[in-house]
């Protein structure tokens, strides 16, 4: 086989390995966003509710207490 082939298929698969790293990046930060907004919408819910932060605090600490 010719050297041109060789490194026809070495750079092929340098740009395969590329692909699945940005395309795990891309998952990676889509599950930060989603994660995002799941907490912002939890933040909302306990606004609408009249909690404060400092009052979740605190019965989170106690439910760890038990």
């Amino acid at each position: 086989m010719d050297f041109f082939f060789y490194i026809a298929v070495i750079v092929g698969m340098y740009y395969l390995y590329e692909a699945y790293n940005s395309k795990k990046k891309y998952k990676i930060k889509e599950r930060e966003l989603r994660v995002e907004e799941k907490r912002i919408e939890l933040e909302k819910l306990r606004l609408e509710k009249g909690l404060s932060s400092s009052e979740t605090q605190d019965v989170e600490a106690t439910k760890e207490e038990r």
